[in-house]
């Protein structure tokens, strides 16, 4: 057969078929193939633009999906309502792509009727394309961060401990916080995503409501961490007065026990007094009181913080606690009993003991009407307790020396100094185990010199040189030689 009558004879069936009023058709038409189904939704039979249109409308549909949100639920009990609960899954970032579809349908739309023909003919034209659901999860973490994170959360409170007016210990419960569980309520989110564009069968496929995923947050601050520091109760206190003493000693004694107060030892930590005797001076400093300098009392300065170092030993041994170094004053104090005094010498001497309870230890300090006292808060049996004693092993009485005054006449006399004893002291400490003494430990062995009586008299009084031997002069210290200064 030749080509040319081939090809009159195909023209000739055309034109047949277009006068018939198209009964014989190989693709004069944009209709897709009867079968056509784009991600679940059949518009196969359907002209290109009528199958886009309605794949538009489902999308949009699938799009405007709306998941409203409820207040979660803690602990039984329901959160705060929210004023904007309701977004569509379009605003929570889901994207429906059917983009190979459209292409396809677009592409079959505008290609020549001939093409058309021979794509059906050669049986070339794909007719099921699927949607892909994809989520922009950084757009969903904004959207629900703003709309809902402030409205689910609660900021957590961290447990508390306070000591009363009455010096009681009392605790107050952390509060549980809340904050929105994001990946939670993504994943219930995600599970009213399409399945197909076909899917929305009735009003109850369009609305959605979901409680509002929580996890709680606790603070680092709890009620079980607050009580294994140990904190139980008041252990001890023991005051001291220091109602005779000046402005100066007042002073020196009040800055040292506010320096002191609210000190909180660590098991095992070593407290040296040195730290709050520097620290006191460079808050407050320090006025001039009377200290001991050679074994007497003179002017200087700091006179009063050993009544604070003092009080804090006796509240020490009446914990139990290990006293790792601690000396007596040269010279009896008066606000404690003899051997239970704790002195302080820059340089020399420092008290020291170790916060050997097991647990953590607070110390605080009050002082009130010229009283002073020191409060130990911690951990102790309830059935242990300790107290002091003390034992005078020698006393040296003080000697009487005269010295002359011009100013007297022959008989008179005029006491200048009143002289004192000194003595030898042994302390003790009583271990006591439901009442019963349990332990009896020797704590030191404390020499205090003696303090002359100073008498003045006329210089022609015999008691004076009563052996005609001319009095020599006690040696003045050297400068710098005056050794440690207490003060007391």
């Amino acid at each position: 057969m030749k080509k040319g009558w081939l090809i009159a004879s195909l023209l000739t069936l055309v034109v047949i078929g277009a006068g018939v009023g198209g009964a014989i058709s190989y693709g004069s038409d944009d209709k897709l193939p009867e079968g056509f189904n784009v991600g679940g939704l059949t518009v196969g039979g359907q002209t290109a633009d009528s199958a886009l249109k309605q794949i538009q409308i489902r999308l949009d549909e699938l799009e405007k999906v709306e998941i409203t949100v409820t207040p979660p639920t803690v602990n039984g009990m329901t959160g705060r309502s929210f004023s904007d609960a309701t977004r569509t899954l379009k605003q929570l970032g889901m994207n429906v792509d059917i983009s190979d579809a459209v292409k396809a349908i677009e592409k079959f739309r505008d290609v020549s009727w001939w093409d058309r023909a021979r794509f059906r003919y050669q049986k070339k034209i794909k007719t099921d394309y699927g949607m892909q659901i994809t989520w922009d999860e950084d757009q969903f973490r904004k959207e629900a961060a703003s709309s809902w994170s402030s409205a689910a959360g609660s900021v957590p409170k961290a447990a508390t401990r306070t000591i009363n007016e009455q010096d009681e210990v009392v605790y107050t419960p952390e509060v549980i916080g809340t904050e929105l569980d994001t990946p939670a309520l993504l994943a219930k989110v995600k599970a009213f995503e399409p399945k197909s564009l076909s899917s929305l069968s009735s009003g109850s496929d369009t609305k959605h409501s979901i409680e509002l995923p929580v996890t709680q947050t606790t603070p680092e601050v709890t009620l079980a961490k607050l009580q294994e520091e140990g904190i139980e109760r008041k252990i001890v206190e023991f005051t001291t007065s220091f109602s005779t003493s000046g402005q100066g000693r007042t002073h020196n004694v009040t800055v040292a026990a506010k320096a002191l107060n609210e000190t909180l030892l660590m098991p095992d930590e070593i407290f040296e007094y040195g730290k709050i005797v520097d620290k006191a001076d460079k808050e407050y400093g320090y006025k001039e009181a009377p200290v001991i300098v050679k074994g007497k009392l003179t002017p200087g300065v700091g006179g009063g913080i050993c009544q604070v170092s003092s009080t804090l030993y006796n509240a020490a041994l009446l914990s139990g606690l290990e006293i790792v170094e601690r000396r007596n004053h040269s010279l009896v104090v008066h606000y404690l009993p003899k051997g239970l005094d704790a002195t302080f010498a820059d340089g020399y001497v420092n008290f020291k003991f170790r916060n050997s309870t097991g647990k953590q230890l607070l110390i605080r300090t009050v002082v009130k009407d010229k009283t002073l006292t020191v409060k130990l808060f911690g951990t102790m049996p309830d059935n242990i307790s300790y107290r002091t004693e003390t034992v005078e092993v020698k006393e040296n009485p003080p000697k009487t020396v005269y010295v002359a005054d011009n100013k007297l006449a022959l008989g008179k006399q005029d006491t200048l100094q009143k002289g004192e004893s000194g003595y030898v002291i042994e302390s003790y400490r009583i271990k006591l185990v439901n009442g019963e003494v349990a332990e009896r430990k020797k704590l030191s062995k404390d020499t205090y010199r003696s303090q002359d009586s100073l008498i003045a008299v006329n210089p022609n009084d015999p008691r004076l040189n009563p052996e005609g031997i001319s009095p020599t002069p006690s040696p003045s210290p050297a400068p710098g030689d005056e050794g440690p200064v207490e003060p007391v």
